[in-house]
C-alpha cells in the first residue's frame, strides 16, 4: 500500500506541513475514514490553502493509524481536534496530540465496558408484585421498599453547595482571580490553568465558609475562557453563583483594599486581613518562568504579599516551590477559618517538603565540634608507637 502510495504521490515536506507536489486525484482522498472525518466546510469557510492542508492532514492521520501509531478512530476524532491539529506545527507534536486522545478513547471504552459488566452481574430487577400486602410490603428490607436511611441526591448537594456560594456572594469575602495572562501561556499551560480553575471553583464550594469568587480580565476569545466553558457548562448562566467579569479589577473595587499574591515579592503574609481583597493571578508558567505577576502589580501600584512558606516548610531537593491555583485557595480558605499557617499549609504536595527520616540524615552529614583534644599529647603518642613498630621490625631481621 505505501509502495503505490509513493509511486501515485511524491510527498515533501515543506516547513510545518506535507505538500504535494503534484495535486492528487478526487478519489484518493475520498476514503472511508475521509469519510467519517471532520466537516471539511465548516472548518476551511472556503479557504482553498486551509482546505489543502485539511485534506493532506487526513491522508497523514490515515498513514500514521495504518503504520500502527496511536490514532483514535474517526468517529472518536471531532472538527475541534481537526482545527487543534491544524494549528500544531510540526508533525511530532500532531503525534503526541493523537497519542493523547487515543488514550483518551481506550478510558471511555473501557469505562463503557465496564458499566456493562457490572450492568449484567446485577441482572434485572426484580418484578413488582401488585398483588403485595401491606404486612408484606414493610417487612421487605431493601432501597424500594422499608429504609431508615434517606436517599441524599446529587443535585441537593449542589444545591446546598450552591446556596452556601450565593450566601457568600452577599455577605463573604471577595477573592480576585487575574486571569489576563492568557497571551503568556501555550495552548497546553492554558488548558491546565482552565482546568486548575474548574477545580479551584469545586474546592471553594465545598467548604465551610467559601470565597465570592471574581474571574477577571477573562477575554472571551482565548484558549482559556474557551476551555472554561468546556469544563462548566454553565459559566455564563444568571443563576451560577460565580462572577465573570471581562474588565480589569481595578473597575470593580477600591484600589486600597487590593492586594497582590505573587511569590516574586519580599513581603510574607503572616497575618490575615479579613477585610482584604487578595488577587491571585491565573497563570501557569512552565516554559515562561518570568515574574509576570510582580511586574503587574508594581506597574498597577498595588500592595503584595506572598506565603510565608519558607518559614514553615523545609522544602526536598529537587523539588519545586510552585503552587497549583485550587492549592492557593484551599489555603487562603483554612488561613481565613484558622488563622494557623502550620495547618493551612497542610495543602502542599508532600513530595515537595523534606520528610522528618531525611531531615534527620541531613543533619547527620554536617561535622560538630566535640570536646576539645589536645593535640601535642596525640602527636608524642603517634610518635612512640612508631618507634616502637620500627624496632620490633629491625628485631625480626
Amino acid at each position: 500500500m505505501f509502495s503505490a502510495l509513493r509511486r501515485s504521490v511524491k510527498l515533501v515536506r515543506l516547513g510545518a506541513f506535507v505538500r504535494v507536489s503534484c495535486p492528487p486525484p478526487r478519489s484518493f482522498f475520498c476514503t472511508e475514514s475521509a469519510a467519517q472525518g471532520p466537516s471539511i466546510e465548516a472548518l476551511t469557510n472556503g479557504d482553498k490553502e486551509l482546505e489543502h492542508k485539511l485534506k493532506v492532514l487526513i491522508l497523514e492521520v490515515d498513514v500514521m493509524r495504518q503504520e500502527g501509531k496511536l490514532v483514535p478512530d474517526d468517529d472518536f476524532l471531532k472538527d475541534k481536534h481537526w482545527k487543534e491539529l491544524l494549528e500544531l506545527p510540526t508533525y511530532s507534536a500532531r503525534k503526541r496530540f493523537l497519542e493523547y486522545l487515543f488514550k483518551i478513547s481506550k478510558k471511555k471504552e473501557n469505562r463503557l465496558i465496564k458499566k456493562e459488566e457490572k450492568k449484567q452481574f446485577r441482572g434485572s430487577k426484580p418484578e413488582k408484585n401488585e398483588n403485595e400486602t401491606l404486612e408484606e410490603f414493610v417487612s421487605t428490607y431493601d432501597l424500594s421498599h422499608n429504609n431508615i436511611f434517606l436517599r441524599v441526591y446529587e443535585t441537593t448537594i449542589n444545591q446546598l453547595y450552591n446556596n452556601r456560594l450565593v450566601q457568600a456572594m452577599q455577605f463573604g469575602q471577595k477573592l480576585v482571580v487575574d486571569c489576563g495572562y492568557d497571551q503568556d501561556m501555550t495552548v497546553r499551560e492554558n488548558k491546565n490553568c482552565a482546568k486548575q480553575l474548574t477545580l479551584l471553583f469545586a474546592e471553594n464550594r465545598a467548604h465551610d465558609d467559601p470565597f465570592d469568587l471574581h474571574y477577571c480580565n477573562l477575554n472571551t476569545d482565548s484558549v482559556l475562557h474557551k476551555t472554561l466553558e468546556n469544563n462548566i457548562a454553565t459559566l455564563h448562566e444568571p443563576w451560577f453563583p460565580l462572577n465573570v467579569h471581562e474588565t480589569s479589577y481595578l473597575e470593580k473595587f477600591p484600589k486600597e483594599q487590593l492586594v497582590y499574591l505573587t511569590p516574586h515579592c519580599r513581603e510574607e503574609l503572616v497575618e490575615y486581613d479579613h477585610d482584604a481583597i487578595y488577587i491571585i493571578g491565573a497563570i501557569v508558567d512552565k516554559v515562561n518562568t518570568q515574574p509576570l505577576s510582580l511586574a503587574k502589580a508594581k506597574r498597577e501600584g498595588l500592595k503584595m504579599a506572598k506565603f510565608p512558606l519558607d518559614r514553615y516548610l523545609q522544602w526536598g531537593g529537587g523539588s519545586g516551590k510552585s503552587l497549583t491555583l485550587n492549592q492557593c485557595v484551599s489555603i487562603l480558605l483554612d488561613v481565613k477559618l484558622t488563622g494557623d499557617w502550620k495547618y493551612a499549609l497542610r495543602h502542599v504536595p508532600k513530595r515537595k517538603i523534606m520528610q522528618i527520616a531525611e531531615q534527620k540524615t541531613l543533619k547527620s552529614k554536617f561535622w560538630k565540634p566535640g570536646k576539645k583534644v589536645d593535640l601535642s599529647n596525640l602527636s608524642h603518642k603517634n610518635k612512640d608507637r612508631r618507634i616502637e613498630i620500627r624496632s620490633i621490625m629491625y628485631d625480626e631481621n
